[in-house]
């Protein structure tokens, strides 16, 4: 029973976490300086890479055009 009523308590503490980190983005852009949106340029600026690196223009390799083969 214990086990059950941390597993309870803790997905209740993840969302209220959640929450609290999208409603402190909600807040003015003065605060650029803040954790939150420093966390989410970076998670951007992540995303953009990953889409310029390996979006779905670059062509897929055909089996045999790798190197090591």
């Amino acid at each position: 029973m214990e086990t059950l009523i941390r597993i309870f308590t803790a997905v209740l503490d993840f969302f209220s976490a959640v929450g609290t980190f999208f409603g402190e983005l909600s807040k003015p852009l003065h605060d650029i300086g803040s954790v939150e949106m420093l966390f989410m340029g970076v998670m951007l600026v992540a995303a953009v890479a990953g889409m310029a690196a390996f979006g779905p223009w670059t062509r897929k390799r055909k089996p045999g055009e790798y190197p090591w083969r």
